[in-house]
């Protein structure tokens, strides 16, 4: 497992100080016309219909088969959706929309023009300053070191974070601009260790086509009460009459070569889940990450075998919340 040099003092801004990502490798779309709540609400678990400007929402574009196609984070503004979707999913969530658009006044196109950069850390409000969103993805528009941005309130990254959405030419001279100011930048596999210590999975790397949206653990993305969706009736019948098979869980494995992501899990010689994140936690020392596991061996302190890694093993860890 190949760490950036400055791996440790990434993860250390990011928990204790006042740390600096680039988060635009998400996906990013913009959704206009006069029936755009209406029509993004048909697509999403998650309630956009009754969003206003400020507000925002997490949660999942499903198939009519009612798995998961990406997640999704809805930002609403007075006159557009901001919908920011998993990586490399782009243009495979454009397409999906636009087969949909028949009578509606919609217009689905990219968001090249706007990324989101994060500060993340306890210390970050001191670059933020007071009077910061509360609420998990809502949204304001503020000045940051001179700079008018979009201030969000972010969840899912492991840590108290902020995200600033700001037009692309002017991305680079604000990222100086924070870094001058104290702010530590902070790589992937920095955000990666945040996001499975604390048990968050990723869209495309813990889950994604196969998944059922109640196999990932976020619960709080799938509304049970916001009406038709495409794929919801799916959906409700596995909330309503008993659940999944298989859960997301928090994995700590053995001493020895970390395993690769995607090996089988064993419990009692039968093949059980997969390895789905691995890293090295800075915390500890020690190899952690997530699997999807069968419901026969999720329970904490289940120990599972990694096959063909060795005699590796894997110990199923307690749940963190991982609510948005």
């Amino acid at each position: 497992m190949t760490l950036s040099d400055g791996y440790p003092d990434e993860y250390a801004a990011l928990t204790s100080g006042c740390g600096l990502a680039d988060l635009s490798w998400r996906g990013r779309l913009e959704i206009l016309g006069a029936d755009r709540l209406r029509f993004l609400n048909a697509y999403l678990t998650c309630d956009v219909k009754s969003l206003v400007a400020g507000e925002g929402a997490y949660g999942f574009f499903t198939s009519a088969q009612g798995r998961v196609l990406s997640d999704a984070v809805v930002l609403a503004h007075a006159d557009r959706l901001w919908v920011e979707v998993a990586a490399d999913r782009e243009e495979e969530i454009a397409k999906h929309l636009r087969k949909y658009v028949l009578a509606d006044r919609v217009e689905v196109r990219p968001l090249g023009d706007m990324l989101p950069l994060a500060l993340i850390g306890p210390r970050a409000g001191e670059l933020l300053g007071p009077d910061l969103p509360a609420a998990a993805w809502q949204h304001a528009r503020r000045r940051v070191l001179g700079t008018e941005v979009t201030l969000q309130k972010r969840g899912l990254l492991g840590a108290p974070a902020h995200a600033l959405w700001v037009s692309a030419s002017i991305a680079p001279m604000l990222r100086a601009e924070l870094r001058a100011a104290g702010a530590v930048e902070a790589g992937f596999d920095a955000l990666e260790a945040l996001r499975a210590e604390a048990g968050i999975p990723r869209c495309g790397q813990d889950f994604g086509p196969e998944t059922f949206p109640q196999e990932t653990g976020l619960d709080a993305a799938v509304s049970y009460t916001k009406g038709c969706y495409l794929g919801q009736e799916v959906v409700a019948r596995i909330h309503y009459r008993g659940g999944v098979q298989r859960a997301m869980r928090r994995l700590v494995f053995s001493a020895g070569e970390p395993p690769r992501p995607g090996a089988a899990l064993l419990y009692e010689g039968r093949e059980a889940g997969t390895a789905t994140t691995v890293v090295v936690s800075p915390a500890s020392g020690r190899t952690i990450g997530l699997g999807l596991v069968h419901k026969r061996a999720a329970e904490p302190g289940t120990r599972l075998d990694v096959e063909g890694e060795g005699g590796a093993t894997a110990e199923v860890a307690p749940s963190l919340s991982s609510t948005p």
